[in-house]
């Protein structure tokens, strides 16, 4: 049977800062050593791909998605087309999509086996780990579905996104995949006719705000639950900027001295400073629907105002013990939040659409891309849109969002008779 060539990378996110901090463990440089290119290119490539991951590790669910790809795409990379970052262009990229669809099966495992364990005081290679997990359901081996291929290709963009930030690469290499893949066959493994972003439809997030209001009412148990939702969604926020997190090596903790009053013109309003990726700060517009359920929770919390005073240093979300919840925490919060949904369309009958939710509701960023889409939908200016975000530009949030165009055409279209 053929040898497995490769080897895990990266380490769990609750480890990656001290695996940064050794600039890569010792058994994976000795691999790298072992490898044709040059140490220290690859060693470069090492440590920006820990670099781009480390702005993850406060979003369990999309560092792993992330961790995994980039991790298949540099075994590919180093093992297979024996090139390094710099190198990366359009024929790279293709080559690996088409290793995806089915790849070797040495680079298949039967069971899921984390990548390194504990031995004499060091972390070491599992021998165990594979890139790809076999999957019973598809047959033998591995066979990579739509849905995971265009998974595959949104991390793979935001890390080459990164990579040229830091001028390893000088253009995208999915721009000259794009260009070919017009002139291809339609099916092609790369083409994406048309964006869809994750989000729920406007039925979707009335039910789960309404269900989620009522059991507040019903139990105040609910109550952070509630607000959680409805201050991720409107705010636009990703659950590491709801969390405690580490900035510089010191937890930032988000308290309500970070919703600001203004008066513009005899007029207020109120903002909302968060930290993003990138440790970039930014400020975002609360909307006056939104004060009612900040009012609520304070209520909830015995809070001396119904709104925050100036420096107000009391933890948004207290914990337990003291100070703020995690990452795992919130995410834990909207789960649990969906879930009332999902339980309450069982029992309404509603099993389609309870299936359907329940399958997406570990997926926290739900919330931000339907909070983003519904703002653009109601003509909000998308520049605006796109700063509260905190993209880079107007025509990313686009892209990404949304094509009004295309929506209006889709949604006149649908109505066409038999």
């Amino acid at each position: 049977m053929e040898k497995f060539p490769g080897f895990p990378v990266f380490d769990t996110a609750d480890r990656l800062s001290e695996q940064a901090d050794l600039g890569g463990y010792k058994a994976i440089l000795s691999r790298l050593a072992e490898l044709s290119m040059g140490q220290d290119s690859l060693e470069r490539d090492l440590t920006l791909s820990l670099q781009y991951l480390q702005d993850y590790t406060g979003t369990l669910g999309t560092y792993n998605r992330f961790r995994g790809e980039v991790q298949r795409f540099l075994n590919y990379l180093w093992v297979i087309a024996k090139r390094t970052l710099d190198q990366v262009d359009s024929e790279v990229v293709a080559s690996y999509f088409k290793f995806l669809k089915t790849p070797p099966g040495a680079w298949v495992a039967p069971d899921i086996a984390p990548g390194f364990a504990n031995h004499g005081g060091e972390r070491v290679i599992n021998p165990k780990w594979r890139p790809f997990t076999r999957q019973r359901s598809r047959g033998p081996l591995y066979s990579a579905s739509p849905a995971s291929l265009k998974s595959s290709r949104v991390a793979l963009s935001s890390y080459f996104r990164f990579l040229m930030a830091r001028r390893v690469l000088l253009e995208d290499p999915f721009l000259q995949v794009r260009k070919r893949e017009t002139k291809a066959k339609s099916g092609s493994l790369l083409e994406q006719p048309e964006a869809s972003v994750r989000r729920y439809t406007d039925w979707q997030w009335a039910y789960i705000r309404e269900t989620v209001e009522a059991a507040a009412d019903q139990n105040p148990r609910y109550e952070r639950h509630l607000f959680v939702i409805i201050t991720m969604k409107s705010l636009f926020l990703r659950v590491s900027e709801l969390a405690v997190r580490s900035i510089d090596g010191e937890p930032r903790l988000p308290t309500f001295g970070d919703y600001q009053k203004r008066v513009f013109k005899g007029g207020a309003y109120w903002t909302f400073y968060v930290f993003g990726k990138g440790e970039k700060g930014r400020k975002i517009t609360c909307p006056n629907a939104y004060m009612g359920y900040l009012k609520r929770w304070r209520k909830n919390l015995g809070s001396d105002t119904p709104l925050p005073l100036p420096n107000d240093a009391t933890p948004i979300l207290p914990s337990m013990r003291g100070g703020g919840l995690g990452a795992r925490q919130v995410e834990r919060t909207c789960e649990e939040a969906l879930m009332l949904a999902v339980e309450r369309m069982s029992t309404e009958g509603l099993e389609s659409e309870s299936m359907q939710l329940k399958a997406i509701a570990s997926e926290t960023h739900y919330l931000r891309h339907t909070g983003a889409s519904m703002a653009i939908e109601a003509g909000i200016d998308i520049r605006h849109v796109s700063e509260e975000l905190g993209h880079a530009s107007a025509a990313f949030t686009e892209a990404v969002y949304v094509n009004s165009d295309q929506t209006r055409r889709r949604l006149a279209n649908r109505d066409r008779s038999i």
